[in-house]
């Protein structure tokens, strides 16, 4: 029901998009390795992604967004991402976000889960908290109850947007919970788009078990976006 819900806010949202483009946009990227929350999703191969979103006036927005994955055991197929929220700019540099995400596997629907999340940022400074709400997770990987918590900062010198993050996921399963770490640093072309160098290192538990190690990770990301 919950995926029902949210596919619906999601499509709806996209078609208004066709109707009325402005405010609808799409991206594209490829990255060598696509890591999420400091753990590898195609066990440090390439990734192709792609996304499209619509955000309105109001401050709602929905979108939904496609990876490759590739996991233990040649479980290899999409990652099918569809979200929707609303985010509102405040005074003084400010903003909070808030919103559900599903994260769907559709080669196996039995990975699935969905988060509620909320995000808020000040003058460079984030922070944010990410709850499952709903999880088919066959495993008990990621189960309901599960809690990720981030902090970040960015900041723009001389062309360049350097950014560091930290966070912390807690489990309802045994001696799966992880710290992770990122820094990065962002370049913006014109023409070309973002590209991203970043390193990401995690510690503990699930994290150790799917990375197969704690070694710190390099990855290297292209993005291009298109405002319709």
């Amino acid at each position: 029901m919950k995926k029902t819900l949210l596919s619906m806010a999601v499509v709806g949202a996209l078609f208004i998009a066709t109707q009325a483009q402005a405010g609808a946009s799409a991206n594209v990227g490829v990255t060598n390795n696509y890591i999420w929350r400091g753990i590898t999703q195609t066990q440090d191969s390439p990734a192709l992604q792609a996304g499209l979103d619509y955000a309105h006036d109001s401050g709602l927005y929905a979108g939904t967004w496609v990876s490759n994955t590739e996991f233990a055991g040649d479980a290899t197929g999409p990652e099918l991402d569809l979200y929707a929220g609303y985010k509102k700019d405040l005074k003084g540099e400010a903003a909070v976000d808030v919103g559900v995400i599903n994260y769907g596997y559709p080669d196996d629907n039995s990975a699935e889960f969905t988060e509620a999340y909320a995000k808020v940022a000040l003058m460079g400074a984030s922070a944010e908290v990410d709850y499952t709400i709903d999880s088919k997770d066959a495993t008990e990987a990621v189960q309901k109850g599960d809690v990720y918590l981030g902090l970040g900062y960015s900041k723009e010198i001389s062309g360049i947007t350097y950014g560091a993050k930290a966070g912390r996921y807690n489990f309802k399963a045994d001696n799966a919970d992880y710290s992770n770490v990122q820094l990065s640093a962002t370049k913006s072309f014109e023409k070309v788009g973002d590209v991203t160098l970043a390193v990401d290192k995690a510690d503990g538990g699930t994290a150790e078990a799917v990375n197969g190690d704690s070694d710190a990770r390099v990855s290297v990301l292209w993005k291009k976006s298109f405002d319709f």
